[in-house]
């Protein structure tokens, strides 16, 4: 399976998230490259962003809509813009995650499940994997890193108990830079979700590269 670096475009303007998104592919070719449409960016400019990051870009699309209910609304309009995978949260109720995989396979498309907040998020991934999800996120949001000062790098034990008992892929997000992520991989993740460190980077493809390079030592 390869590993795949998740470049996440969390910015609200369209335009600085379109020129990150097609300096990546021109230098890529995104090859091992997921890009992104974070949330901020997603709320900015709705429909518009994703089209724009996919026709633009030519890379594999995630959605992050963060849906809680009506996926099948929600996912399905974003996935037909163009989007290649929409996120539910895992916190939200079993039909809400059962309706976003059918939404998903109906398109030949993937289901993302974010456990950012989860109070057992080990319990809830192996539950989220029998419902048929094809990636689950390990994710540490921006304001638990500002508050508790941890990131995911900080969690590999978690990361490796997830391997051992869910059979989908693997995702980690949450503060993760260069030089974090061999051990992550090493832990067990297939996809590493990866925000600041590169969109606020003053040349994002060479922090791009580099993470490519460590993914793969």
């Amino acid at each position: 399976m390869d590993r795949i670096l998740q470049v996440a475009l969390d910015l609200t303007k369209l335009p600085e998230a379109v020129e990150i998104a097609t300096k990546i592919a021109s230098h890529t070719s995104c090859r091992n490259i997921w890009l992104e449409v974070g949330t901020p960016l997603l709320k900015a400019w709705g429909l518009i962003a994703v089209k724009a990051v996919k026709n633009l870009s030519n890379c594999f699309v995630v959605v992050d809509t963060k849906t809680m209910d009506v996926p099948a609304i929600e996912g399905g309009m974003l996935l037909d813009a163009g989007g290649d995978a929409f996120t539910v949260l895992g916190v939200a109720d079993d039909d809400v995650v059962k309706e976003a995989v059918e939404t998903a396979r109906a398109r030949g498309k993937l289901v993302v499940a974010d456990l950012i907040s989860h109070p057992d998020p080990l319990k809830r991934a192996v539950e989220l994997d029998r419902l048929g999800v094809d990636v689950v996120l390990y994710h540490v949001g921006i304001s638990v890193q500002r508050s508790r000062r941890v990131t995911v790098a900080q969690l590999l034990r978690e990361i490796e108990g997830l391997r051992r008992n869910v059979s989908a892929r693997i995702a980690v997000a949450g503060g993760i830079k260069p030089g974090d992520v061999k051990g992550l991989i090493a832990s067990g993740a297939d996809i590493v979700v990866v925000g600041g460190a590169i969109t606020k980077a003053e040349n994002p493809v060479q922090v791009v590269e580099r993470i490519l390079e460590e993914m793969n030592t």
